[in-house]
């Protein structure tokens, strides 16, 4: 019904179809142009819970604006000043710049700090690897443990968001200390640590690796010219925005250096 209604959503170049709504399980994201009227939405949610008996959760909803800077911010205070923008429901979250939202495990906003949303994952790590130590564990299980959670609890987030390198070097001080009892100086080199048994190793998790691995899987989707997902496209329209960009301030400073040049000569 979303799809179908007078929604225009977001056009993304080279799409058959506009971008108005992700749905999974009961998580629902709809994406709206300045020039949609909440109205048209509210009439499909109002249809579809008469038709379910259901009922729309006005509390759970968050938006958060897109757009140049000036936009989400004029929206962004006007919302919470007055309660209301446009025709969209009162008194709703609205998330400004600098402040994530959760959805469906992945966290999203506008002027995001990636070390900000890790910080609280890689304490639960530390947290849980604490709580193993406490029982004493061989090397052996200490590597089990390593794998089941400092890999579990992160490789997902890593998958959606993926994990910055000063998060990753975090991390592994971590998984470092709670495999070598908090020496900070281990008496093997990590490297040798990631190798596997039969190479003189001992199959430690290496991040580094997982993470990479993660990266070539996003970068296979990317370049499936076959069936190319939605979220390409938008990736290509912002690698051709970026590069023109580029390109304009790369021509404005040739030109400008060739002007001193001959006001040189």
């Amino acid at each position: 019904m979303i799809r179908k209604s007078d929604i225009q959503g977001i056009n993304i170049p080279n799409s058959c179809e506009a971008l108005k709504a992700t749905l999974f399980a009961d998580d629902t994201t709809v994406y709206l142009s300045s020039e949609d009227d909440f109205n048209h939405l509210q009439t499909v949610l109002d249809t579809w819970c008469g038709a379910a008996k259901a009922r729309f959760n006005i509390a759970k909803t968050e938006i958060i604006p897109i757009g140049n800077p000036s936009f989400r911010q004029e929206m962004t205070e006007t919302y919470r000043r007055t309660g209301a923008w446009k025709n969209f429901p009162r008194n709703v979250h609205i998330a400004a710049d600098g402040e994530p939202v959760r959805i469906l495990g992945a966290w999203l906003g506008n002027d995001l700090s990636a070390c900000g949303i890790w910080s609280p994952k890689i304490d639960a790590v530390r947290g849980m690897l604490e709580r193993w130590m406490r029982s004493r564990p061989t090397l052996e299980g200490k590597r089990h443990v390593i794998q089941m959670f400092a890999g579990g609890m992160t490789q997902f987030l890593t998958t959606v968001q993926r994990m910055p390198k000063t998060c990753m070097t975090r991390l592994n001080a971590v998984i470092r200390l709670y495999l070598w009892n908090e020496r900070h100086t281990p008496p093997v080199r990590m490297d040798t640590m990631y190798l596997p048994v039969d190479k003189g190793g001992f199959g430690i998790l290496d991040l580094e690796t997982r993470n990479e691995a993660i990266d070539i899987i996003w970068l296979r989707d990317y370049l499936n010219y076959d069936k190319r997902p939605m979220w390409a496209l938008l990736a290509d329209d912002i690698f051709a925005r970026q590069t023109a960009a580029r390109c304009r301030k790369w021509g404005a400073r040739t030109r400008k250096r060739a002007s001193n040049e001959q006001q040189s000569s």
